[in-house]
C-alpha cells in the first residue's frame, strides 16, 4: 500500500463517520492503542458502514460479502481515552467487489489510513457475484470526495 495522499488524511473527504470509544484492554505495555485494536476499530466502522447504508437489505437472501483484502497504514499513535473517529467511503466499485477507504481520526488528527475490499458471493457456493444495481447505486453516493484545496500561504508563494 503506498503512502496516503494528502486528501485521505482530511475528514473533510470521508462521507461517513462514526465515533468509537477505546477501551483500557486496547492498550499495548506502553499506553499506545495497539495495532490489534486499531485493525478492530475499523473493522467497526466497515461493519456499520455497510449496516448505514443499507449494503446488507441490498443483497437477497443467501448472498453476502466476504473480506478478500485488507491493508492498513499506521501513521501515529493512539491514545486512550480520546474517542476514536472512523470515517469511511467508497474507493473502487467492481463488477462483483468494491473497495473501502477508512481513516482513523484522534483530536482531529489522522492516527492511521486503510483499504478494505469485500466481495459479493452466494453463501455456500464458490465464486463471486455481481453487485446488484440498489447496492451499487447506494455505494456510489458514499464515494469519497476530495475537498477544495485550502488557499495557504505558502501555496501563494509557490504560484
Amino acid at each position: 500500500m503506498a503512502k496516503p495522499s494528502p486528501e485521505r488524511l482530511l475528514p473533510a473527504t470521508y462521507p461517513w463517520s462514526v465515533d468509537v470509544p477505546p477501551r483500557f484492554g486496547d492498550l499495548d505495555p506502553l499506553r499506545h492503542l495497539n495495532n490489534a485494536a486499531l485493525a478492530r476499530f475499523y473493522e467497526d466502522g466497515r461493519v456499520r458502514f455497510v449496516d448505514a447504508i443499507g449494503a446488507r437489505a441490498a443483497v437477497e437472501p443467501g448472498y453476502g460479502f466476504v473480506v478478500a483484502e485488507v491493508a492498513i497504514q499506521y501513521l501515529a499513535e493512539g491514545r486512550y481515552p480520546d474517542v476514536v473517529t472512523v470515517s469511511s467511503g467508497l474507493l473502487r466499485l467492481g463488477r462483483s467487489s468494491f473497495t473501502m477507504g477508512h481513516a482513523l481520526f484522534q483530536l482531529g488528527a489522522c492516527i492511521g489510513t486503510s483499504e478494505t475490499t469485500l466481495v459479493h458471493v452466494k453463501r455456500r457456493e464458490s465464486g463471486s457475484r455481481p453487485l446488484p444495481d440498489g447496492l451499487r447505486t447506494a455505494l456510489q453516493a458514499y464515494a469519497l470526495t476530495v475537498p477544495a484545496e485550502p488557499t495557504s500561504s505558502m501555496q501563494q508563494q509557490d504560484t
